[in-house]
């Protein structure tokens, strides 16, 4: 029952499924530097800070440096953490029972 042509046939029908995906299918799966074209670079996120010589030295750009601008937290009440079961709303604003 089980020959070896069918056995052939059945892998090959398997190969089929896994390396010809549908266009609508192609689009929703990760854009990987083996899918797209010859220029793409993926990497991990990250900004750009500076270039690369022809030599493969980094250069960095001062005007690339990420900047961060914190404000003033002098008399900051809130705390780091705030849990899952704390109120939206603030407790001076919230409605008393016998209050209007």
């Amino acid at each position: 029952m089980n020959s070896p042509s069918m056995t052939i046939l059945n892998q090959q029908q398997h190969r089929s499924i896994s390396k010809y995906i549908s266009k609508s299918a192609r689009k929703r799966m990760p854009l990987t530097t083996k899918r797209a074209g010859k220029g793409y670079y993926k990497g991990k996120g990250a900004t750009k800070e500076g270039r690369l010589t022809s030599k493969g030295k980094f250069i960095p750009d001062p005007k690339k440096k990420l900047e961060l601008i914190v404000p003033d937290l002098e008399g900051f009440n809130l705390k780091p953490y705030i849990a899952r079961t704390a109120s939206k709303i603030a407790p001076e604003l919230r409605r008393r029972p016998g209050q209007v």
